[in-house]
């Protein structure tokens, strides 16, 4: 009997060293994977920054002005407002003539000359496009030739504007060409015709951002140059490579030439610019936001009436399939407190019935276009 117990100990003490033995084995088997997962890691983490490349930034919208300077005058002559919106769509262009009134401080009238002479250009064109300037520039108007690279710009003007500085030689030759050695001299010229003037300078820019585009791409980042003002928010040379991408859009700035005492001005127009530039400002955000449905099924009558209501100061989100194509009559189903909203939208369209919106959120209008809108086939179709 003693043998016997004696050999049930040894067992039991045997039985539970291979236990131990297993379960240290299991251990650093689990350890090593471990160890070796986090070594992996941190040769990756170590060579992605050392040898990764940086991701891209994310795109970021802007307003940014750039001032033009010519020689013999000691303030700029005129500017241009550049329009960028946060989803990367087309750069906007807008001329800004020297007699465009701004807002000043107290809610006075303020020639963009004034504005820019004194460097408050952001500040008072801010006021007028509601949403900040980020960030402004000043450049000689010389350097449009340059990034074009070219020594005549064709213009595209119907008929080719004709007008003289001074009595000198025409600004535009008859085959509807400047040369880019005039261009001091067209952006000086005031003329008597003002608005004629402005299309003309208008179209200037174009054809020598148009030009620059053209150019071989690994040129185009030279024709940019060093920022001719303090840095900011963008970068001169990121404003510089948007507007000769070839995408950009050059107009007037949104006015309207109006004489008082014998002096003309142009005076902003308040719908346009909202509709046009305020809108794609990065920092825009209303209080009130409007969906458009399509209820008749029609293409292009959603995207249609958006662009109708972008003169509002609204959200207006990309335009929806209502849940049927039956709507005979327009609905505009007005959400609490947004009962003086549907009747300018009613206005605007001309047609349709303001109900209650019963659920709808606070500040939304919604808006289900019926058979009773009349607009153009359109080949663009709204999402579903």
């Amino acid at each position: 009997m003693p043998g016997s117990k004696g050999y049930r100990s040894d067992r039991l003490r045997r039985r539970r060293r291979s236990r131990v033995e297993r379960s240290q084995a299991w251990l650093l088997y689990i350890s090593a994977g471990v160890v070796a997962f986090l070594a992996v890691l941190a040769a990756w983490y170590l060579a992605d920054r050392f040898f990764g490349e940086t991701p891209p930034p994310e795109k970021a919208g802007y307003l940014a002005a750039v001032q033009l300077t010519v020689p013999d005058e000691d303030a700029p002559v005129a500017g241009l407002l550049v329009v960028q919106d946060a989803a990367g769509g087309d750069p906007g262009v807008y001329l800004l003539p020297p007699d465009l009134l701004l807002e000043g401080p107290n809610g006075e009238y303020v020639f963009a000359a004034d504005a820019m002479a004194l460097g408050d250009l952001a500040v008072d064109l801010g006021r007028v496009v509601r949403a900040p300037i980020d960030a402004v520039f000043t450049m000689p108007v010389s350097d449009l030739g340059r990034w074009a690279g070219s020594d005549v710009l064709q213009i595209d003007l119907d008929p080719p504007a004709g007008v003289s500085a001074d009595g000198g030689a025409p600004l535009v030759g008859d085959d509807g060409t400047v040369a880019t050695a005039d261009l001091p001299r067209v952006f000086a010229f005031l003329g008597d015709d003002r608005e004629e003037t402005v299309r003309l300078q208008t179209a200037v820019v174009q054809a020598a951002l148009e030009t620059a585009a053209l150019r071989p791409r690994d040129e185009r980042p030279a024709s940019a140059g060093a920022s001719p003002s303090p840095g900011g928010d963008p970068a001169f040379s990121e404003v510089v490579a948007g507007i000769t991408s070839g995408r950009a859009t050059v107009e007037p700035f949104p006015a309207v030439v109006r004489v008082a005492e014998g002096q003309s001005a142009f005076v902003p127009l308040a719908e346009e610019i909202q509709a046009r530039i305020t809108r794609r400002a990065p920092s825009y955000r209303a209080a009130v936001t409007v969906q458009v449905f399509n209820g008749s099924g029609r293409l292009g009558v959603g995207r249609a009436v958006v662009e109708r209501l972008a003169s509002l100061d609204v959200n207006l989100p990309e335009p929806l399939n209502a849940d049927s194509f039956s709507y005979a009559q327009t609905e505009i189903l007005a959400g609490p407190e947004t009962l003086p909203v549907a009747r300018d939208i009613r206005a605007i369209l001309g047609r349709g019935v303001v109900l209650d919106g019963p659920g709808l959120p606070k500040g939304t209008v919604q808006v289900i276009v019926g058979d009773d809108f009349d607009a153009q086939q359109s080949s663009t179709k709204d999402q579903p």
